[in-house]
């Protein structure tokens, strides 16, 4: 599995390093059979739907979505441990751009997402998981999901 986050937050975020990120998604895809990929990065999104075969669309409300990152960031705060898909060191400041962040996620525009995912190759297939039932009733019927 590869995490973005865990990629992208080691990086200085510079030009170089988001040649270096897509490289790495680029290396990771070509390196194995069957891959997951865990992140948004819609910059990076093009390249790995055109490698898919399966894309999991976890939908949550904005309140949700918005109590989720929040509750995350604490708990990142307090244990570093809570966040194992993370880079290393890296530390998250309630600054400038977590307050961007939120508001990202707060418009976060589903209908630009579906139009994205719509130009997915044909065969590859989308699943849409709308809460913790929907996701945990797909992981249950998902083959090795416990391994």
């Amino acid at each position: 599995m590869l995490h973005l986050d865990r990629l992208w937050h080691k990086a200085d975020y510079s030009p170089e390093a988001k040649q270096w990120f897509i490289q790495q998604q680029r290396d990771f895809m070509a390196a194995h059979d069957n891959w997951i990929i865990d992140g948004n990065y819609g910059g990076t999104m093009p390249l790995r739907l055109a490698e898919a075969d399966l894309v999991l669309w976890l939908q949550v409300n904005r309140v949700q979505a918005i109590i989720r990152v929040v509750r995350r960031s604490l708990r990142y705060h307090w244990d570093k441990a809570s966040r194992p898909d993370m880079a290393a060191g890296f530390t998250e400041h309630w600054n400038r751009d977590y307050w961007n962040f939120l508001a990202f996620v707060w418009h976060y525009d589903d209908k630009k997402w579906q139009k994205v995912l719509a130009q997915r190759p044909a065969g590859t297939r989308l699943v849409v998981l709308r809460g913790k039932r929907a996701k945990r009733t797909f992981m249950d019927r998902f083959p090795n999901s416990g391994e």
